[in-house]
């Protein structure tokens, strides 16, 4: 009986969620991934049609110095374009990641644009999320790639234990002149 009921709300709950999705509209296409433990990097990339946002999450096991940036190439040949993102933006915990744009002629008719967007971050140990949000060209696909690279900030026990050891070959060093 317990068995029954319990699969009826779950039954009930999908189709609540289905009919809620269905008059909610066309929504922006959500995708990403997890990336895990980060040190040293982790490399992600998606395709994407349209309105996205997409979230990578990662981990740090201990407070790290980050960085991270995200990048997206298309050309334009004879006027026509393909694999641009219009907007193209990213937040690193909320944070907005610095955006450049280059585009560079590289025949007659035909250029190549680069959007680089990176910043740089020290978060403390736990799950962080790195966002990607803009919309693809219509009627095609674009694609980003990135990447974020934390290098561990020392704990004061490394800096005491430096200093002590400088302080031992000092000694040693004034003992041997004497």
């Amino acid at each position: 009986m317990l068995y029954s009921s319990n699969r009826r709300l779950r039954a009930g709950a999908a189709m609540l969620t289905l009919a809620a999705a269905l008059l909610a509209g066309p929504q922006a296409q959500a995708t990403g991934g997890v990336l895990g433990p980060v040190p040293p990097t982790a490399s992600f990339s998606s395709t994407v049609a349209g309105a996205f946002t997409d979230t990578w999450d990662f981990s740090l096991p201990v407070p790290s110095n980050v960085v991270a940036g995200v990048l997206n190439v298309s050309f334009t040949v004879l006027g026509s374009s393909s694999g641009s993102i219009a907007g193209f933006s990213a937040w690193l915990d909320g944070s907005a990641l610095l955006g450049s744009s280059t585009t560079q002629v590289v025949a007659p008719g035909v250029s190549l644009s680069t959007q680089t967007l990176a910043n740089y971050s020290s978060l403390s140990a736990g799950i962080h999320q790195l966002k990607v949000s803009g919309t693809g060209v219509t009627g095609g696909t674009a694609t980003y790639t990135g990447y974020v690279q934390a290098v561990p900030v020392p704990e004061p026990e490394t800096y005491a234990l430096f200093a002590a050891g400088l302080g031992v070959i000092g000694f040693v060093v004034f003992r041997r002149r004497r």
